[in-house]
């Protein structure tokens, strides 16, 4: 093979790459950007997901907790129940949390099983910027749901 020929041989498989490494990159563009633009139409169609507020059911809960083991943890709540704790005694037999969920805007449902009773507690929460946590539980309304057989 005379060296001519080799290398047209070489100069056509090289721009044959060339083409292909043109046509993987336009794809990887398109690709990714397509990705990016529907990635957000995803964030504002799970606005209602964004909503939930983790932060609002992790912070009604602890404080719950902390509450209903008469260990409360000032953190988590506001001056008038920490007032109302120090006057009464408050304690929950709490063995399990079978549901901790945002129910409207700064109100909590946790149900909880223990001492052979399951019981629901709707809880007010109050935020603010100041707040270590930016909510605190301030109400506690209890319902019973009934007893465990």
């Amino acid at each position: 093979m005379k060296y001519e020929s080799l290398e047209n041989v070489l100069m056509k498989e090289l721009r044959l790459l060339r083409k292909t490494l043109v046509i993987v990159l336009i794809g990887f563009v398109f690709v990714t950007s397509v990705v990016l633009v529907s990635k957000n139409k995803i964030f504002i169609q799970a606005g209602s997901t964004v909503k939930t507020r983790p932060l609002l059911t992790y912070v009604c809960r602890e404080a719950f907790l902390s509450v209903a083991s008469a260990k409360p943890v000032n953190v988590y709540l506001t001056s008038e129940i920490q007032n109302a704790l120090k006057k009464t005694d408050f304690k929950v037999d709490v063995d399990e949390v079978l549901l901790s969920q945002e129910v409207e805007e700064n109100k909590c449902r946790l149900i909880v099983k223990g001492g052979e009773r399951v019981r629901s507690f709707l809880i007010n929460m109050v935020q603010s910027a100041n707040y270590d946590f930016y909510y605190k539980l301030a109400e506690i309304n209890e319902t019973e749901v009934g007893e465990l057989k």
